[in-house]
Parts: C-alpha cells; sequence; structure tokens
C-alpha cells in the first residue's frame, strides 16, 4: 500500500490556524492577515457551503499560503478538494475509505485519532502522520507522550489539535513527533466577523514570537 510523507507541505514547528468561515472574502482576508503575521499554514475546515469556493479563493489569491482541507468525512470529498487545489488534508476522525481514496487521489492526508487502537489502525492503512484530536480533553501533552511512545520506532507524526491556545502550544512544538500545531486562537470567529484583520496579524505574529527555539 502506498504511504504518504505529508512533511512537504507541513514542516517541523509550524503553527496550522483552523478557519471556519461563511463567506469567501472572509478566507482570503484572514489567509493574508495569517501570513502577514508569519502563519503559513491553514486547515479550511469543510463545514459551510462555501468552504470548498472559499479554498479555491485562498489558493488563487495567497499562493504563500498551505492549505489543508479539514473535516472530510466522507470518499468522495477528497477528490473535491484535491481539484479545489488543497495541498493536503485532514479528518477529526478514522474512516478507512477516506483515507484510501486519499491513497488512490494521491492527496497527503492526516487522519483523527484519539486512541491507541484508532492509531494502530491509522498505521495499518499506511498513515504515517496522524491528528491527535481533542488532544487536550484527551489528557494533553502527557497523553500524546503516552499513546506515542509504543509506535516511536515507526517515526509516526503527529498534529495536535482540540484546546490548544497560544499559552500552551509550545508543550507540543516541544516534542520532536509534532510536526505542527493547529488551532482556532489563530482565527477567532469574532475576530473574522468583525473583519479584524490587524488583530488576527498580530495574534498571528505573537504566536510565532513565542515558538521556542
Amino acid at each position: 500500500m502506498k504511504k504518504f510523507e505529508i512533511f512537504d507541505h507541513i514542516t517541523p514547528r509550524s503553527l496550522m490556524a483552523v478557519l471556519v468561515v461563511d463567506q469567501v472574502e472572509e478566507a482570503v482576508n484572514a489567509a493574508n492577515a495569517l501570513i502577514k503575521g508569519g502563519v503559513s499554514v491553514i486547515e479550511l475546515a469543510l463545514r459551510t457551503p462555501i468552504a470548498l469556493e472559499a479554498m479555491k479563493a485562498v489558493i488563487d489569491s495567497c499562493p504563500e499560503m498551505i492549505v489543508g482541507a479539514g473535516t472530510v468525512l466522507q470518499p468522495k470529498q477528497i477528490e473535491s478538494v484535491k481539484k479545489a487545489g488543497a495541498h493536503f488534508a485532514l479528518s477529526p476522525g478514522i474512516n478507512t475509505d477516506v483515507i484510501l481514496e486519499s491513497h488512490d487521489c494521491d492527496l497527503p492526508f492526516i487522519p483523527g485519532i484519539a486512541s491507541p487502537s484508532e492509531l494502530q489502525e491509522a498505521i495499518d492503512i499506511g498513515s504515517t502522520c496522524v491528528k491527535l484530536f481533542p488532544v487536550e480533553p484527551l489528557g494533553g501533552v502527557p497523553y500524546l507522550k503516552s499513546i506515542s511512545e509504543p509506535y516511536k520506532h515507526l517515526n509516526i507524526k503527529y498534529v495536535p489539535l482540540g484546546g490548544i491556545s497560544m499559552k500552551n502550544f509550545n508543550e507540543y512544538l516541544s516534542y520532536s513527533e509534532v510536526i505542527a500545531v493547529g488551532g482556532s486562537w489563530l482565527t477567532p470567529k469574532t475576530l473574522i466577523k468583525q473583519q479584524s484583520w490587524d488583530k488576527i496579524t498580530s495574534i498571528a505574529k505573537e504566536s510565532i514570537g513565542l515558538i521556542e527555539k
């Protein structure tokens, strides 16, 4: 079974902004604000009717941005997000058919896992990078270390999401198996609705400045 490396798209010590938008313009403006602040990876969630259109618009207007399609729940969505130009895709949980479809479409895919059994399932299907979600309710960094330890020799990489904030993201980035940390603290929905793009840029800059070298 073919395996896909995500590392061409997400580099170690990255921050990934989780973006949910109701208007295409919100996505484009938020992406540009993040780029100005030094954040160049987003997960654009497929939770609204305009998500695919917004994804295309971001990719066209903000070529520096690495765009992941989030909340991919069905196999048919893989082809759709690839056509939209997504660089990779993610899901909140694990679905074998979705992962296999991503393999067939040559689209790097990060399945969501929350337990050792789900992690084992993802590995068996060919995943080399997983989304640990929702990481904070599950137990945070101690849980990440516990669940990953038996698989360290397989070089599995992690993208933790769920409850992470500016106050604790460095705890995750300091763990060598983590290649990126995601969260909505970078793109608060209130700021998007207020069109406070400068504030989003400031949050991004502050977060990047806090990354421990």
